[in-house]
């Protein structure tokens, strides 16, 4: 039809091809579903499919390279940036240089790492819970709720693969969340990440309340394992048979799945009946401000591994067939000999245009604070619901999936996932195919003011840590007495003890928290996690541990970067 092509051959995934079919069928949009096909969008759903469209040499498959004007619906790593342990690395390196900014992110503890130092706090809060999430998780597997050292040690031990390799991330329980009609409930919020130098990322102004789907009761012994009381994840409760699938627009609506609008509307309602009155632009400044702040603690991360697999991806010089002798034994003339390049300048960067659509999913207090739960790569586009067969219309079709755990079960149309995700994906298209640097918000988006909620101080200190860890070599060389030493020269002239330098890189070399996670092809540089904080150990050092954090390693950084 003309329009702005969108190539979704590797969206493989059901639900989400169905929501792209969605967009796609209007303006401005027209789909492509040949891998060969080209266009201005490549809607890829995997690691490994965007290795192949970048013709990485990691792909398993060749498929025509991304046009150097196209842009790519992925930024490389980010599977493994947003697994739960490696988002909580992230974002305690930043809450150490700017702790001030941190209310939204509960008390955590990294496992197995931190397990006696949870144990000894668990032993001296007797009335606080923990939620424990396993890392590389997701749709609430896993979970579980612990009040005290013993049951937690013993919930510990009962994971197959608990000391061999096992992760995940501990938190306190919001003591008091914000309730609707005695349920608790979580928020998705979509963000779109479009550039990381500079940081520019846009907010859409619609989300997706799900709720719980059994009273809530503060946890005890006796309910901690009541998934459908504590856990809001729509995964778990989908199959509780008190799921409600009511219209979910109503103002009085009762549904277990609700548009952002609808539940801002209820909110004011309750906080009207009870004497208080509701700001709705205070509260989306408050979800700006945690997306805000996540981003920014991402971003070194997400460079660094951009930047390696935007290397690694790089087309090679073309050459020529090597010359050959006229006559046998007749001596080459240095010009003739070897491999001739073609013209391609060598020194040309590869730059893939990459952009992410984010699920932050944020939890609600009573004083309307919203808590950061988790983020997720790819959060779900599916656009239908699951449904017992008996409560099914009639003529429905029997689905053979294990949504529903064996249940005979089919699949509804779910109008507020369509309204919802429909929004976000066409805005975050709009975005990438847009012309200007940065273009204007599509309807229903907000662009994030990162300065706002950051001094630039901070955020320039992350720009040039992940600077250092690439001068330092990166992953292979960062951990080593020599790619620090050469890092860190100028540190050293100016009397840095050399030796101070190689006791801290034996300690962080081996320090244990960093989770690479091989569920995916493009894993992320997570070690530039690591190296932050052991920059932040040579800087207090350095500067004798009285300094503060984030001045101390302003200081060091001076010395080290040019950048």
């Amino acid at each position: 039809k003309g329009g702005i092509r969108v190539n979704s051959s590797a969206c493989l995934r059901r639900g989400c091809k169905a929501l792209l079919d969605i967009v796609c069928a209007e303006d401005p949009w027209d789909q492509v579903e040949e891998a060969s096909g080209s266009a201005r969008i490549y809607f890829v759903w995997s690691g490994q499919a965007l290795l192949q469209r970048l013709c990485h040499p990691g792909a398993t498959e060749k498929v025509p390279r991304l046009p150097s004007s196209a842009w790519v619906n992925r930024f490389p790593g980010i599977g493994c940036i947003c697994d739960k342990v490696n988002m909580a690395l992230a974002l305690r390196l930043l809450q150490k240089l700017w702790p001030e900014k941190f209310r939204f992110w509960p008390k955590s503890w990294l496992l197995p790492a931190e397990t006696d130092e949870l144990c000894q706090w668990l032993d001296k809060h007797k009335a606080s819970t923990v939620i424990v999430k396993p890392e590389g998780g997701s749709q609430g597997e896993g979970i579980f709720l612990v009040q005290d050292a013993p049951s937690l040690r013993l919930k510990l031990s009962a994971k197959a693969h608990y000391g061999a390799g096992f992760g995940a991330l501990a938190q306190r329980y919001l003591p008091a969340p914000l309730l609707l009609d005695g349920l608790k409930f979580d928020l998705r919020l979509y963000v779109v990440v479009t550039s990381l130098d500079p940081l520019v990322a846009y907010m859409c102004k619609e989300g997706l309340a799900r709720f719980c789907t059994a009273k809530y009761e503060e946890p005890t012994a006796a309910n901690a394992n009541e998934a459908y009381m504590h856990l809001t994840n729509y995964s778990v409760n989908k199959k509780s048979t008190a799921f409600k699938d009511e219209d979910p627009f109503d103002i009085h609506t009762q549904a277990s799945k609700r548009p952002l609008g609808t539940l801002l509307s209820q909110i004011a309602a309750q906080e009207a009946n009870e004497g208080r009155s509701f700001d709705e632009s205070k509260l989306f400044a408050a979800f700006e401000e945690v997306c805000a702040v996540l981003l920014q603690a991402m971003v070194p991360v997400m460079k660094v591994t951009y930047d390696r697999v935007a290397k690694e991806a790089k087309p090679k010089p073309r050459t020529k067939a090597k010359a050959k002798s006229p006559k046998k034994g007749k001596q080459l003339d240095e010009d003739e000999e070897g491999e001739e390049e073609d013209d391609e300048d060598e020194s040309d960067e590869f730059a893939p245009n990459c952009f992410q659509i984010l699920g932050v999913d944020v939890l609600l207090d009573k004083s309307l604070q919203p808590w950061l739960l988790e983020v997720n790569a790819r959060p779900s586009l599916d656009i239908s619901n699951p449904v017992r067969l008996k409560d099914a219309p009639a003529g429905s079709r029997r689905c053979v999936c294990r949504d529903m755990d064996g249940e005979d079960h089919c699949h509804v149309h779910s109008e507020v996932d369509v309204r919802v995700k429909r929004l976000a994906v066409d805005g975050a298209l709009r975005l990438a195919a847009a012309d200007g640097e940065p273009p204007a918000p599509p309807e229903g988006f907000m662009k994030m003011d990162f300065d706002r909620y950051s001094p630039s101080e901070a955020q320039e200190t992350l720009q040039a840590v992940a600077r250092i860890f690439q001068e330092a070599g990166g992953a292979k060389k960062a951990f080593t007495t020599s790619g620090l030493r050469r890092a860190l020269a100028n540190a050293v002239s100016a009397g840095l003890a050399a030796h101070e330098l190689d006791t801290l890189v034996t300690k962080w070399k081996h320090q244990g928290y960093r989770q690479d996670i091989h569920s995916e092809d493009d894993n992320a540089e997570i070690g530039v996690l690591d190296f932050a904080a052991l920059l932040q150990e040579i800087a207090l050092v350095r500067s004798g541990k009285e300094e503060d954090p984030l001045d101390a390693l302003v200081s060091l950084i001076e010395l080290c970067d040019p950048g």
